[in-house]
């Protein structure tokens, strides 16, 4: 039976701001500010969930909640509406992408509070943390026509500078990196297609077209496959780009994440207005579904726990987040955003 969704009392926006205010770097920025957390690091295993939403006037928060859904929470505010959220390996970081610039936000996570801030170019889609900590690639874009307006940047961690700022097709949005940092897939949403970024060099190694536009992005964790999720369907491709399956759906994947195991996949499917959306499982081995549960409204973006047990999807319309455990997909909790914000992004961390 899900458990109860805590009751939060009303934050103000003075409250929203003073959290801002109380940590933001603003134009160039240090490198001991930037980079971190001025606590000391937590134990090892410390979890944290973090979500992204936005309220109506446009106003962005972090949510820093317990993966249980339950207990304290702590609230930072950031620059606008957060549409991606990546930490860091070590879980002491969250880097928020905003719509509004300067577009990437640092936030210490036991701090509760902004560290720093990058001007990346554009408005923010989504965006990566490679394996070792030290680039955050950026998927930004226009929303202007006309020509090839998006780009990846790449940002030094420890410094904030950005580093390059790589075209990557006319809308990138959606990214995956190699377990090894070497490679990094940019979903391009307006040309159908995929971009592919050698990170040695911050340069295009090579792209390929796809039938379908390309919503989210993921690889296996032995770096083996890409997989595509498109239009009620999900595609395993090479890192060549050669396709050898697919899985066919019953919907628009808003999100999607490999098991740590490597053999199965979660997928969160809008399946339309008067329906349930889907939390689904498929056996990316056999290309077959093996689970497939109703999970209310919540069908928008997901993360995954680092060990690969719990699956956590945004609710727009219910202004929430669900749990599920990711071997069966079966809901079982949920989380309210504060104020009833809609929430945006999500993303998990744990200290090593």
């Amino acid at each position: 039976m899900p458990s109860e969704t805590p009751e939060f009392r009303p934050i103000s926006r003075r409250t929203l701001f003073a959290a801002a205010l109380g940590g933001v770097a603003v134009g160039v920025v240090g490198n001991s500010l930037f980079a971190g957390a001025a606590n000391a690091a937590p134990a090892a295993g410390r979890k944290k969930l973090l979500i992204g939403s936005v309220d109506p006037l446009g106003n962005g928060i972090l949510q820093l909640a317990d993966p249980s859904l339950t207990g304290e929470q702590t609230i930072v505010a950031v620059n606008g509406q957060p549409n991606g959220i990546a930490g860091s390996p070590d879980g002491l970081r969250a880097y928020v992408g905003t719509v509004f610039g300067p577009g990437l936000s640092v936030v210490d996570v036991d701090g509760g509070r902004v560290t720093g801030e990058v001007a990346v170019g554009g408005f923010v889609n989504e965006l990566i943390v490679s394996p070792d900590g030290r680039t955050v690639y950026v998927a930004t874009g226009s929303s202007g026509g006309g020509g090839s307006r998006g780009h990846v940047a790449v940002v030094d961690t420890a410094t904030g500078e950005v580093r390059a700022l790589i075209k990557a097709g006319l809308l990138p949005h959606t990214l995956a990196l190699t377990p090894d940092g070497k490679q990094l897939f940019v979903g391009d949403e307006r040309a159908k297609g995929i971009t592919i970024i050698d990170t040695a060099k911050n340069a295009v190694s090579g792209s390929f077209k796809t039938e379908k536009s390309p919503m989210q992005l993921a690889i296996d964790p032995k770096g083996k496959n890409l997989y595509v999720a498109s239009s009620r369907e999900l595609i395993t491709f090479d890192l060549r780009g050669g396709k050898s399956g697919s899985t066919e759906l019953e919907g628009v994947p808003c999100g999607l994440a490999v098991h740590p195991n490597g053999t199965f996949a979660v997928v969160s499917l809008y399946t339309g207005r008067n329906t349930d959306s889907q939390l689904v499982t498929v056996n990316i081995n056999s290309n077959k579904v093996r689970t497939k549960e109703g999970n209310g409204k919540a069908n928008g973006p997901l993360t995954m726990s680092k060990d690969g047990g719990r699956a956590f999807v945004l609710d727009k319309k219910n202004r929430k987040i669900t749990s599920a455990d990711s071997s069966t997909g079966k809901p079982d909790s949920s989380l309210s955003t504060p104020n009833s914000n809609t929430p945006t992004c999500v993303a998990f961390v744990e200290t090593a």
